[in-house]
């Protein structure tokens, strides 16, 4: 280590290209183990889809919380509220997205839990997998068709008790500032009844992101994963107005946060 506390940068690259590489061969991994039993297990759907969550939730918090931490990509010094908030299942998870590893970090650590994701995201094997025999949701944004149906789908999930988890700000941010959110996960806490956890996941460094020096941030990369008080809606809540609430208590944390590191740096966001 140098005086600054940052590695020598080569034996950096080498770590973070480890990394990367084994979390690409650990998908073409999963598919290919997963796929020949779900096939063989096609005439008992409930046994397949147990099977998937038995798979799928202890891969993700391995990776994520043992394997690329043990190789110096990251440490994960706090999480705090999870276990206030899991007995609330089912319920809806909204989180800040600075991250590629936003989504599977957060599903290693929320069992019987869904997710929302982009509809381009879904033609990758593994998605496409997860969605045909897992509680994974693909929406195209931009077509009212695929949002109705996804909000039918998500209600379903709920309906049978699982999770699920929603990122409001629809993409990685490109800076330190929490973007505006979109009503889906809102407006489906008010149909369902159900709560809104709050979950603030923060690096000290960006990783991941889309800032410069994310593939390779060198220096000590600090994870905090905060799980704060659910919102539940109420009779005079609509979609905006809950989302107000729980983006402004994100945008406090988030501020609280980032002081005296690189997001701090960071230029607004416009919202025009």
């Amino acid at each position: 280590m140098t005086a600054s506390g940052q590695g020598f940068f080569p034996f950096t690259v080498l770590r973070f290209t480890v990394g990367y590489v084994s979390y690409f061969l650990a998908k073409s991994v999963f598919v290919a183990c997963g796929l020949p039993a779900l096939i063989l297990l096609t005439p008992f759907p409930n046994t397949k889809q147990r099977f998937l969550k038995s798979l799928t939730h202890p891969f993700l918090r391995f990776f994520t919380r043992t394997w690329l931490p043990a190789l110096g990509l990251y440490r994960i010094v706090e999480i705090s509220g999870l276990e206030q908030v899991l007995p609330l299942r089912p319920a809806i998870y909204v989180a800040n997205h600075r991250g590629y590893l936003d989504s599977i970090t957060l599903l290693g650590l929320l069992p019987c839990t869904g997710v929302l994701i982009k509809s381009r995201h879904g033609r990758q094997p593994m998605y496409h997998l997860l969605i045909r025999h897992f509680n994974l949701v693909s929406v195209d944004p931009n077509a009212l068709s695929s949002v109705s149906a996804s909000l039918e789908r998500c209600r379903r999930i709920l309906a049978g008790g699982e999770n699920l988890l929603v990122f409001p700000e629809g993409a990685r941010a490109r800076s330190g500032r929490l973007q505006r959110f979109n009503g889906f996960a809102f407006q489906l806490a008010r149909l369902a009844g159900l709560p809104v956890v709050p979950v603030i996941i923060h690096s000290t460094l960006p990783f991941m992101a889309k800032l410069p020096g994310s593939i390779f941030p060198r220096g000590d990369n600090q994870y905090r994963i905060r799980f704060l008080d659910p919102v539940r809606p109420t009779p005079e809540d609509d979609a905006d107005s809950m989302s107000d609430r729980v983006y402004r208590r994100m945008t406090r944390e988030l501020k609280s946060l980032d002081t005296g590191t690189i997001w701090d740096l960071e230029p607004p966001v416009r919202h025009d």
